[in-house]
């Protein structure tokens, strides 16, 4: 992850109210700089004495000056004294506008009407998520903080230290990870600000990391162990993990999935592959990777959101961030770079606080809050995981060079449900695909269906027509035919919903009487200690085919296998058809 700038989006209309409106008629508010070289504590309290006014804030690091609250008959003298460089006045600057978040715009949320994005804190998105993180700053403005617990705590006695998960101790952000993390979860829709995926979500606060962000795997199991054992929670974010692969994060993320909660885990940032990656490894969670997205739209002409000097951006808008883990345990992609989200409030310059910051932490809470938005309409954690992956979309650049190609994220079908709202109907069931293999073998006919794939829900029923009047039912099934000949086979799949589809194929048998293949053809060489037997096809066709001593031959005009001479038998099996050939020396 990576820390950048504070972003500061002003709205066109911001007005500016000054404080000498509400001051005494002849008193002002105002903000001076001073000259370089000049001591602000010591010329603070000389000029304030010499304008009859009262000092205010004294500056050293952003700028050097102070306030001061004084008559307005001498602001002109003030101005020209020699060590100010120049007056201010003092204005008071009102909340700053809600804005939508790149990632927002670019997941297709804010254009989705379903979400009813539109400034005004009247609905919130009926489901709980848990961060697992550095806390939430729990009076920050921008969010629905409900609950938590502090999972950092202890307790000694009879000399031995025990540490537990307190929902009585204060679980709030003393770093700003967590709270930038919840912002883009579930931030209120209430005109100021940010608004999240999943606005006004209710948001559990379990706080796993220290104020470095660093926490032990024994304290965020323990949170996810909180987070289970509470019963009410239906999503679980963990922007968080290390090199390496845990049996134990697996085995507690495994449980929390079968207890129904969603788990989205980041999926690094190394730029490396995942699978050695904890908890990013493990597959019964959602697994996220990282997209570079500067605008919030398609088609990577977006410019950096980081321009001060001090950036170097490397990043290109629409491809995998350079920094983001891949492989095969990444599930999705989502947006992670750019993200404007909620952070501390006194971590900022301004109140309530926000800040823009990178990393693959970044990306998995968008999918955490289109997790919430599902599980708000009663969605189970394995459905959640199989509507969000094939529902993707794939227009971006993925230049990880893993050859993998995930999803990234998209909302523009989610339909919330809102507190105090009835369920919406649920999305039209999508047809499941039919396909399956034929191999057979004289009259001897394999048929395998198991390819065969729903996109939201499961497979039930395997339902087949063999093309001679016989039936049969099964994903995997073997039939006789009584003749050869070529069959019409046909297959039926029906998914969890009722709906089904089919696929026909022929399926050629052939008699073993008169259609046979070619025989076997057998020699034997010695090789004084050894011997070597030798197998074709009497057409010099390729063949396949299995040793009585363990080796194997794969598609070879000639088939061999040496042994020692004490080998005195040794019989060749002829896969495609099951005709052997025996040698004895």
């Amino acid at each position: 992850m990576k820390i950048r700038s504070l972003i500061v989006r002003l709205a066109a209309g911001l007005s500016v109210i000054s404080l000498s409106a509400v001051a005494e008629p002849n008193f002002g508010r105002y903000i001076v700089t001073l000259k370089d070289g000049a001591d602000a504590q010591i010329m603070s309290q000389r000029l304030s004495k010499q304008a009859g006014g009262k000092r205010g804030y004294v500056y050293s690091a952003a700028i050097n000056g102070f306030s001061i609250e004084m008559p307005r008959a001498a602001l002109n003298g003030l101005k020209n004294h020699p060590k100010v460089n120049f007056v201010e006045e003092d204005a008071l600057q009102n909340a700053i506008a809600q804005g939508i978040p790149g990632g927002i715009s670019r997941i297709f949320a804010s254009q989705n009407a379903a979400f009813d994005i539109d400034g005004v804190d009247d609905n919130r998105v009926d489901a709980d998520v848990a961060i697992l993180d550095t806390g939430i700053d729990v009076d920050h403005p921008d969010l629905n903080v409900v609950g938590g617990a502090n999972c950092l705590q202890s307790q000694k006695r009879r000399g031995r230290t025990t540490y537990f998960c307190d929902p009585n101790t204060s679980a709030d952000d003393d770093q700003y990870h967590g709270t930038h993390v919840a912002g883009t979860v579930a931030a209120l829709d209430n005109g100021v600000g940010v608004v999240g995926v999943a606005p006004g979500a209710r948001l559990w606060a379990v706080k796993v990391l220290d104020s470095e962000g660093s926490g032990y795997t024994s304290g965020i199991i323990a949170g996810i162990d909180w987070v289970v054992a509470q019963n009410n929670i239906e999503v679980m974010n963990l922007s968080l993990g290390g090199s390496g692969v845990s049996s134990t994060y697996q085995t507690a993320i495994d449980n929390a999935v079968a207890s129904g909660v969603t788990v989205v885990v980041a999926a690094g940032n190394s730029g490396a592959d995942s699978s050695n990656y904890s908890p990013a490894f493990v597959p019964s969670a959602i697994t996220v990777s990282a997209l570079a997205d500067f605008d919030g739209l398609e088609g990577g002409a977006g410019t950096s959101c980081y321009t001060t000097e001090s950036d170097v951006d490397t990043e290109v808008d629409d491809t995998l961030a350079d920094f983001s883990n891949f492989g095969a345990p990444v599930d999705i992609a989502a947006p992670g770079y750019c993200v404007y989200s909620t952070i501390p409030t006194e971590y900022a310059v301004d109140e309530p606080g926000y800040y823009s910051l990178d990393g693959t932490s970044m990306a998995a809470p968008h999918v955490a809050g289109a997790a919430a938005v599902l599980a708000s309409n009663g969605l189970s954690a394995l459905e959640i995981a199989s509507y969000l992956t094939s529902t993707g979309n794939f227009n971006y650049s993925d230049d990880s060079g893993d050859g993998i190609k995930e999803p990234l994220l998209d909302a523009s079908t989610l339909m919330p449900r809102f507190v105090g709202s009835e369920p919406p109907p649920p999305p039209e069931n999508q047809v499941p695909a039919a396909r399956f293999t034929v191999d057979c073998v004289g009259l001897t006919c394999s048929f395998n269906g198991s390819g065969s794939s729903d996109p939201d829900g499961n497979i039930v029923s395997y339902d087949w027509s063999f093309g001679d009047g016989t039936q049969g039912s099964g994903a995997v099934i073997t039939h006789d035919y009584t003749q050869a000949g070529t069959y019409s086979v046909t297959m039926s799949v029906t998914d969890d919903d009722s709906a089904a589809s089919s696929k026909s194929q022929v399926a050629t048998p052939t008699d073993p009487d008169t259609g046979g293949g070619p025989t076997l053809e057998a020699s034997l060489v010695n090789n004084g200690k050894n011997w070597t037997m030798s197998v074709t096809n009497s057409d010099g066709s390729s063949l396949t085919g299995t040793f009585s001593t363990g080796s194997t031959c794969s598609v070879q005009t000639v088939c061999s296998s040496t042994q020692r001479k004490k080998v005195s038998r040794v019989t060749f099996t002829r896969t495609s058809d099951g005709e052997q050939v025996t040698v004895v020396r």
